[in-house]
């Protein structure tokens, strides 16, 4: 492609402010990012995508072209968009943004349409003029995809928008995709509602998770088991207590064991439950002292800390045991 020497000579003068934008976009959305576990990546336009930008006629100044740094911050689904657009206002300065189905679109049409925000780097406090052509004067843009948008987007741009072929039926596509990506996304925002009215099937493993659940939850509430003490994830919890309990040589059934857990946790308080050890090893040493939970255990190695055996001799018997030493 051809570049004309005029935006040569633009680009080349622009480009250090640009790296230097898209490094403190990048480094102030990262606390934003990892807090919430969310991918966010940046870009710099390229001088060859620059000039195909000032061929759209859409443009009356280089300086009006507000995506030559941009970053895409994607968004588990769409109730978390208004917090991520809550910070981007708090830590750059947002002159505007574009909220999806702002711009008028036939219900027919299914085309990229996620929320963007434009805006500059905030100038520091004293820096209330600067120089034509600093940093402060840059603008970017940044785009909010939830993860579905995100890999329609991913997915079929090249396969579309940056192909040499014109193909009607590719471009159909791409919009069926997308009409399926909003399906997923509103699927998400609607989940309670929509997983209130499927038919449950029985199964009984899943109801033995359901039981672990429901004891722990009592327990908290009866202040057995103290706030601190409860799993911080239940179902991950539910699942690890049922592997233990499945991996005892002496075959016993959930519902044995959990009632076996119900009625001897119930000699504790808030006060005197154990804080030393897991909620699992508690579970474990109580199940082992009452001759439920017995070793070796099949295709689980269990977590016997000093602590744990201290409490609960009897766990000491179990094997294998998860190591810390490398060998």
């Amino acid at each position: 492609m051809n570049i004309p020497q005029p935006l040569i000579a633009a680009y080349g003068a622009l480009s250090p402010h640009l790296q230097i934008v898209q490094k403190r976009i990048t480094d102030t959305l990262r606390p934003y990012s990892e807090e919430h576990l969310l991918p966010t990546i940046s870009r710099i336009k390229t001088i060859e995508s620059a000039a195909e930008k000032i061929e759209t006629g859409r443009y009356r100044s280089f300086k009006e072209i507000d995506d030559l740094v941009a970053c895409t911050m994607v968004i588990p689904n769409l109730p978390h968009e208004e917090s991520a657009v809550q910070y981007c206002s708090q830590v750059f300065d947002i002159m505007d943004v574009k909220r999806r189905a702002s711009t008028q679109k036939s219900p027919e049409l299914f085309r990229f349409d996620s929320t963007r925000l434009y805006g500059h780097i905030v100038r520091p406090d004293g820096l209330e003029s600067v120089a034509a052509g600093t940093i402060f004067e840059v603008t970017f843009e940044i785009q909010l995809r939830t993860a579905f948008e995100h890999a329609w987007i991913v997915s079929t741009h090249p396969l579309t928008y940056k192909a040499d072929n014109i193909d009607w039926k590719r471009f159909r596509l791409a919009a069926q995709i997308k009409a399926a990506a909003e399906q997923l996304d509103l699927s998400i925002v609607q989940f309670e509602q929509l997983a209130s009215a499927i038919r449950e099937s029985p199964w009984p493993a899943l109801q033995q998770k359901r039981e672990v659940v429901n004891l722990v939850e009592r327990l908290s509430r009866e202040e057995v088991i103290p706030t601190e003490a409860s799993p911080k994830d239940m179902t991950r919890f539910a699942d690890n207590l049922i592997s233990l309990i499945r991996a005892s040589k002496r075959k016993i059934s959930a519902e044995q064991a959990i009632s076996e857990l119900d009625a001897s946790l119930r000699v504790y308080t808030a006060e005197t439950f154990p804080r030393s050890i897991s909620l699992l090893q508690v579970c474990m040493g109580v199940l082992c002292r009452s001759g439920l939970l017995s070793g070796p255990l099949q295709r689980y190695s269990c977590h016997v800390t000093d602590s744990l055996a201290q409490l609960f001799p009897e766990v000491q018997a179990l094997t294998p045991v998860f190591q810390y030493e490398r060998r």
